[in-house]
């Protein structure tokens, strides 16, 4: 451990005489400035205050404690050394249909580079999609008012360094997270993907202002980790077969996302295996019954719920609860460490009918439907992707199996969507193979985010081969 903070360190020191050189040279407000709209941010003073933070675990919430900050400084810390941009960091606030049908203000976060030297730049968007998050202070648009605290926003952390390499990055904080406070849409693809595709449209009215620091280059790429990779497929599907007269995708990487939900991940559901994050299952309930309520009871927390649970967990999905805290309501203890079995909370009724009922209109007809590879517009065939897609998974994700990016991959191949070559249009699967090293026994380390880093890290450097 000792061996940690002694690196931190050195890339503290590095990066605060770096701040310090920019700050004076270039008139940057440093990440302290809080009431700006935009914050003008350096990307080294960015650096220096992750590197603080997290030299501390103190700092770091319980619920956030799977990121591994040290593989962040290794994969992310030379793009914030960065002097060829500052970052203009705001709030967009714009207008999008929610799950419920209906009109609502949603949020998110755009970060757009600045030249200290030289013309303003012209340069990609980067769609980037968030992971899994119930807790609404965690959004990436709350980043803004708390940016004392980086180690709470890790994704934003990854997206500076993406601008600070000259990208316009776009995060929306999906439904029921940043400023809206109706429930989230969980693993609804159609919903979240129209959802970023109005942040994306947003995103570029801002940046083609004459305020703007800089210009698009009609260049657009993707990337997400988790749910983030989920909707990050959804989104390019949703651009490819229905919005291709707006905008062409010039690339997406897909990170280790629930791509299967009929599948893979319905059989986790039902698996009589611990998890050290069982709150996803309640998630996807009550996202479910928010998005389908009105055309199914199946998935109504009243009856989908046992009755020591039915009225205690779905409160806590109103964005104002961390992960940990949701699994501890479930029956998980962290000290001492006791996991739990995730569908011990699901009525026995709602497990049968997930486990035997396959018919229209059941809950796995619903998951069914939101299979990231399946197009729900045509019946629940598989679409073939036209552009270039990357699949990204570790082998031992427990969280999120690798068996969902297997499914997808498979399915894309035989609609004859595979890519035969290095390059052009179509899908590749690339198997992570990061070594993780942690503490089996500790209950917020896993896999699924000790991946996260490197992998979203090897994404953007497929991503970065398409940069013009």
């Amino acid at each position: 451990m000792n061996s940690i903070y002694s690196i931190l360190k050195k890339t503290f020191c590095v990066a605060t005489l770096l701040a310090t050189i920019l700050t004076a040279g270039c008139g940057g407000s440093g990440t302290g400035t809080t009431t700006a709209d935009p914050v003008s941010v350096t990307p080294a003073a960015l650096l220096a205050s992750v590197t603080s933070a997290v030299s501390n675990p103190l700092n770091i919430a319980r619920s956030l404690g799977g990121w591994d900050w040290l593989s962040f400084a290794s994969n992310f810390g030379s793009l914030l050394t960065s002097i060829n941009y500052t970052l203009d960091m705001q709030k967009i606030t714009y207008q999008s249909v929610g799950a419920d049908g209906l009109q609502h203000t949603m949020t998110g976060l755009l970060i757009l580079p600045r030249a200290i030297f030289g013309a303003r730049p012209s340069v990609p968007i980067l769609m980037y999609q968030h992971g899994t998050e119930p807790f609404r202070l965690y959004s990436p648009s709350q980043y803004l008012l708390h940016m004392d605290r980086p180690a709470d926003y890790p994704e934003v952390m990854v997206a500076a360094a993406f601008a600070a390499s000259g990208y316009a990055v776009a995060m929306a904080d999906y439904e029921g997270l940043g400023d809206n406070t109706n429930p989230q849409p969980y693993v609804n693809g159609t919903v979240l993907a129209r959802q970023v595709i109005d942040m994306l449209r947003a995103s570029r009215d801002r940046i083609a202002t004459a305020s703007s620091p800089c210009s698009w280059n009609n260049q657009l790429l993707l990337i997400g980790y988790s749910e983030g990779g989920y909707v990050t497929m959804t989104t390019t599907r949703e651009l490819q077969l229905r919005n291709a007269t707006e905008f062409t995708v010039t690339a997406a990487a897909a990170l280790s996302g629930p791509h299967d939900l009929s599948g893979t991940m319905r059989t986790l559901m039902l698996s009589d295996n611990t998890s050290k994050a069982p709150y996803f299952l309640p998630f996807l309930i009550t996202g479910y019954d928010y998005s389908y309520g009105g055309q199914s009871s199946i998935f109504n927390t009243a009856s989908a719920l046992g009755s020591t649970y039915n009225s205690t967990i779905p409160p806590l999905f109103a964005g104002n609860t961390t992960a940990d805290k949701i699994s501890e309501a479930m029956g998980m203890a962290f000290s001492p460490v006791s996991l739990i079995v995730p569908k011990s909370v699901l009525s026995t009724t709602f497990t049968n009918l997930l486990t035997t009922d396959t018919a229209a209109g059941s809950a796995y007809s619903f998951l069914r439907q939101n299979d990231s590879f399946r197009d729900p517009q045509n019946n629940g065939a598989t679409w073939r992707p036209t552009v270039p897609v990357r699949i990204y998974h570790h082998q031992s994700d427990e969280l999120v199996p690798y068996g969902n990016s297997q499914v997808a991959f498979d399915a894309f191949s035989s609609a004859g969507g595979k890519r035969h070559g290095g390059v052009g249009p179509g899908v590749e699967l690339v198997r992570e193979t990061v070594s993780l090293s942690f503490n089996p026994s500790d209950p917020t380390k896993t896999v699924h985010l000790g991946a996260a880093f490197p992998e979203l890290s090897n994404g953007w450097n497929w991503l970065n081969s398409f940069k013009r």
